[in-house]
C-alpha cells in the first residue's frame, strides 16, 4: 500500500484523493519503465564501386549514426544491446551493367532478399526493409547472395540502418 495512504488515514482527509495520488505515482513509475531506449544506426558505403563476392558479408564502413554503439563497422554487423522489435533497412545502388544480390540476415537466417540488374546504365537504387524481434546479443547484417557490384556517389547512397521500435 502507498505510504501516503497510510499517513492520510484520518478523518481530515478524503481517502479517494489519496488513492488517486498513489495510482498516479504508480502510473508515472510504470511509464518510466516502459520508455523505449534510443538504439539506432546508419552506415553506408562511400566508394564509387564495391565488388562483393557471393556469400560474403557487406561491410558499410562509413558510420553516420550509431546510438547505442550496436553497429560494428569492422564486421558490418549490428549486435542488439536491448532486446525488442527492430526495423532494418538497406538501400543499395547497382553499378552500370552489373548485378546486385543481397539479403538481410538475423543470426544466419534470411529475413529479406532482393536482386537487381542495371541494364540501362541508370545506376538504379533499391530499398528493402524488414522488422523482426531481436534478442540481446543477437546479430543482424547484410550478405551477398550472388556476385554483386554496389554503386555509391553523392546522390545515390548504399546504406544499412536499423532502429529499435518496441521493447
Amino acid at each position: 500500500m502507498c505510504d501516503r495512504l497510510q499517513s492520510f488515514r484520518n478523518p481530515e482527509y478524503n481517502n479517494h484523493i489519496c488513492l488517486y495520488s498513489c495510482c498516479e505515482e504508480y502510473i508515472f513509475f510504470i511509464s518510466d519503465q516502459l520508455k523505449v531506449p534510443t538504439i539506432n544506426f546508419r552506415a553506408r558505403i562511400t566508394t564509387y564501386s564495391t565488388d562483393v563476392s557471393s556469400g560474403l558479408d557487406v561491410i558499410f564502413h562509413t558510420v553516420e549514426e550509431n546510438v547505442g554503439q550496436g553497429y560494428d563497422p569492422a564486421s558490418g554487423k549490428f549486435t542488439a544491446s536491448v532486446p525488442g522489435m527492430y526495423l532494418f533497412s538497406v538501400q543499395y545502388c547497382v553499378y552500370t551493367k552489373k548485378n546486385v544480390h543481397l539479403e538481410i540476415v538475423h543470426q544466419g537466417k534470411t529475413l529479406q532478399r532482393s536482386a537487381n540488374y542495371d541494364n540501362a546504365s541508370d545506376y538504379p537504387c533499391v530499398t528493402m526493409q524488414v522488422s523482426t524481434v531481436v534478442a540481446m546479443g543477437h546479430q543482424v547484417w547484410v550478405r551477398s547472395t550472388g556476385s554483386s557490384t554496389l554503386y555509391a556517389d553523392s546522390q545515390r547512397y548504399t546504406s544499412f540502418s536499423g532502429t529499435l521500435i518496441h521493447v
